[in-house]
């Protein structure tokens, strides 16, 4: 019977040790309420062996590295309930982002000394396909008309490949999204309202596989955020973009209602050289973007 392309299914757990099976061991696991999920089963790379035995042609090639790549995408949305972290905190916690739960809302604030990690099952009908000591990066996708999202990208551990079938999945944890608009949406740009277009954010967290003589582990060693702004260009006398190149400047970004409220903002935001765009015969600013130091914040109340 042929397999089913459909029939899949992606859990994860904190590890408590690095690479140690927080699934297996009965950690509190989580289903993904995800998109566009694709894994990478065998990542890494095969060397040929390249003898000078006096043949042409190929010589065989062996496995000299072999690491789990995984990329999905949740929606950014609220938990739900005020002042409660989402269930992808702990997803984040893996990408270098702190959890602070605060008086009037969480903050997920980079942390540049973070250590987490996850692992993951991902459930292929009929096939489990396991990942360990999982860290990664994320991006931020905010465009008018759709749903935000937050896509992830995890690298980690080789798990041998078995047969499993698709556990129960409870997706309760995880908010329904609203539409990016004028409804649910607000943004700001050096204090001053824009009509936002879509919005871009990649925190750009360099993950390697290390693999040394009794050591193997994914580590997140540097991040180099970028993204990018389109909005609707107003006159030069409301903003100046062209004067506005290297300029640094607050940000903020509000998205949702009560308990379903989710913001990103920053304090340094350093503008890129803008470029003119066209959005329904409308004229609009792209502006490349630059976050500075480690101040910005994703929250949610």
């Amino acid at each position: 019977m042929a397999r089913k392309f459909a029939k899949k299914a992606l859990v994860f757990a904190k590890e408590v040790t690095y690479g140690i099976d927080a699934i297996g061991a009965a950690e509190t696991s989580v289903a993904v309420l995800g998109r566009e999920v694709k894994i990478t089963p065998l990542a890494g790379e095969n060397t040929a062996l390249e003898y000078d035995d006096g043949n042409l042609g190929n010589s065989a090639e062996i496995e000299t590295e072999t690491y789990v790549s995984l990329e999905f995408g949740v929606d950014w949305a609220g938990s739900g309930t005020a002042i409660t972290p989402a269930s992808y905190r702990t997803l984040l916690a893996a990408c270098l982002r702190k959890t602070t739960v605060k008086a009037d809302s969480v903050e997920q604030a980079i942390d540049e000394d973070g250590t987490d990690s996850i692992t993951f099952y991902f459930y292929m009908d009929g096939t489990l396909h396991a990942l360990v000591g999982a860290r990664g990066s994320f991006k931020l996708e905010a465009k008018a008309k759709e749903f935000p999202k937050i896509m992830f990208t995890f690298t980690g551990l080789f798990v041998p490949v078995i047969s499993a079938v698709l556990p129960a999945t409870d997706f309760s944890a995880w908010q329904t999204p609203l539409k990016v608009g004028a409804a649910n949406s607000s943004c700001t740009l050096g204090g001053n309202a824009i009509k936002l277009i879509s919005f871009e954010y990649d925190q750009a967290n360099d993950v390697i596989h290390q693999e040394y003589v009794g050591h193997e582990e994914v580590l997140i060693t540097d991040y180099a955020p970028s993204g990018k702004l389109v909005f609707e260009a107003a006159s030069l006398i409301s903003f100046d973009p062209f004067a506005a190149n290297t300029q640094v400047m607050t940000f903020e970004l509000s998205h949702g209602v009560a308990t379903n409220l989710v913001q990103w903002k920053t304090a340094q935001l350093q503008l890129g050289r803008a470029e003119y765009g066209d959005q329904d015969g409308t004229l609009t600013y792209e502006l490349p973007i630059r976050p500075l130091s480690n101040v910005d914040l994703l929250i949610n109340k």
